[in-house]
């Protein structure tokens, strides 16, 4: 596959980004041409057009260490010259073979754009430039990653990544490692400088058919996505479709699978059952204050707490609420305060709650819908105290600002709950919402990922919405990127 097939375009309006300029000196006042006054100049103009076929919207994307060849043609010139060449980035030029040989470090800054002048025989000058991104860095807190499963018959996993920007790279870690990650990937998870990413099947499906990848679980460099470590089926043997990773350090790397959480230490490769989390729930673990975090439904239902002094887990019991009982959690995530954010259902009520780990009290709010949930166990986005969910007709999305006035009763959040858009309704091919949806950290934007259908998933949507200003239109719809996407992931801001 040649590089410039792992990248695609964003949506149609996006600003030009390839600079391709034609400037000419400007001609001298003539007065009676022919007479002596003005002599028209010797020689004729410089022909100097790029051969090489680059994209009208995006740059030239360019891992480290990669080479991107420019080719030209140029006719009645008497040079041919580099200029602009910034930081970190070199261009080679041979004027006998008619190309520019561009490449970028690691150290390089990440935009630039490299000049190409031609000096005609009428000593004019011809100038066209280009536009390169340098993939040297993904820690920018404002980035976003989509990780895909694949088509779990035919591809592997895909990691794709949306610039500050707003340039899509289809698949990242493949651009930069020239390997792809492994059969239907599933979570990933940052830690100390690295991402970590939990494949279902690495390198064999359940039909047993075998993929060249990097294998079931693989760590990369979180700058760079730069793989440093990876691990196959066969080392992890005894893991049973794992769906879901948190790391605390590399000793204390929990892996949910259909048995329940393992702890992994990376150092020796041993995996060992977590006591007291058989079954657990598939679903995104919550981590805070070193500890790690899942849940239990039912009667007895509650937080499970994994520290790593222990492989056992700790129960933390809900509370039995007759208003709005917890019988069924969808999901959970932290709260800004230590608390936890937990969906649920019980005796036909649906209620986001705020649940205190140390008092193991909780405040309800109920809302109308079902909410739905993708197989990757997103029930919910929440920022602040703004959740954005949709009903289980899957593409209607809603809105609800949680009050933890303790006084309010948890009927409350009925009359706070706001509709805000109906996906299909804008864009027909939005027909069902796939694992999902996720608040940006930093920009508050909510993204949804939306596919056609199981069956036309290569028609797919990343919306992103800023509901403050507007929830009709989109910021930006990015189409056809993903392949059954996983979800949404942000690189941690250290500022």
């Amino acid at each position: 596959m040649k590089l410039k097939d792992l990248f695609k375009v964003k949506h149609a309006g996006a600003a030009l980004l390839l600079v391709v300029a034609l400037l000419a000196g400007s001609c001298s006042k003539e007065k009676g041409i022919g007479n002596g006054d003005n002599p028209p100049p010797a020689g004729q103009p410089a022909s100097f057009e790029l051969k090489t076929k680059l994209d009208s919207v995006l740059p030239v994307m360019l891992a480290p260490d990669s080479v991107f060849k420019l080719e030209y043609a140029a006719e009645h010139v008497k040079s041919v010259s580099v200029a602009d060449v910034p930081t970190g980035w070199t261009a080679d030029l041979d004027e006998k073979a008619g190309t520019v040989t561009v490449k970028a470090s690691a150290e390089a800054v990440q935009k630039a754009k490299i000049t190409l002048k031609a000096v005609g025989e009428d000593t004019k000058e011809v100038t066209k430039a280009v536009e390169f991104y340098c993939l040297n860095s993904f820690t920018d807190p404002k980035g976003v990653f989509v990780l895909n499963e694949g088509n779990m018959t035919t591809e592997n996993g895909s990691l794709t990544y949306i610039t500050p920007e707003g340039y899509v790279i289809g698949d990242a870690y493949k651009a930069v490692n020239g390997t792809e990650l492994g059969n239907v990937a599933q979570d990933m998870a940052f830690y100390n400088g690295k991402i970590y990413v939990i494949t279902q099947n690495g390198d064999q499906n359940p039909e047993g058919t075998k993929f060249v990848n990097d294998g079931m679980l693989i760590v990369m460099n979180a700058k760079t996505l730069k793989k440093e470590m990876a691990l196959s089926k066969t080392e992890l043997q005894g893991l049973d479709w794992p769906t879901h990773i948190a790391v605390l350090d590399e000793a204390h790397v929990y892996l949910r699978d259909n048995v329940g959480i393992y702890r992994l230490n990376l150092q020796t490769k041993e995996l060992k059952l977590v006591s007291g989390t058989e079954k657990a729930p598939k679903s995104q673990f919550v981590v805070m204050n070193g500890k790690v975090y899942t849940y239990k439904s039912g009667l007895v239902g509650g937080i499970l707490e994994i520290s790593p002094e222990s492989d056992q887990a700790k129960s933390i019991r809900f509370p039995f609420k007759v208003s709005c009982p917890i019988n069924t959690v969808l999901g959970i995530k932290a709260a800004d305060d230590g608390d936890i954010w937990l969906m649920s259902t019980g005796n036909g009520k649906k209620a986001i709650g705020k649940f205190n780990l140390a008092s193991k009290t909780i405040i309800q709010r109920q809302i109308n819908v079902t909410p739905f949930v993708g197989s990757s166990g997103v029930a919910f986005a929440v920022k602040g105290k703004d959740f954005y969910y949709t009903d289980d007709k899957n593409t209607t999305v809603y809105q609800m600002t949680f009050d933890d006035n303790k006084e309010l009763d948890s009927e409350s959040g009925l009359k706070a709950e706001k509709l805000l858009c109906e996906l299909n309704d804008i864009d027909d091919n939005a027909g069902l919402l796939y694992n999902g949806m996720a608040v940006h950290p930093v920009t508050g934007h909510v993204f949804i990922n939306t596919i056609k259908g199981y069956a036309q998933f290569t028609t797919n949507q990343i919306w992103e919405f800023d509901f403050k200003t507007n929830a009709e239109t989109p910021v930006a719809k990015y189409e056809n990127y993903t392949h059954f996407p996983a979800g949404f992931f942000f690189a941690p801001n250290n500022n």
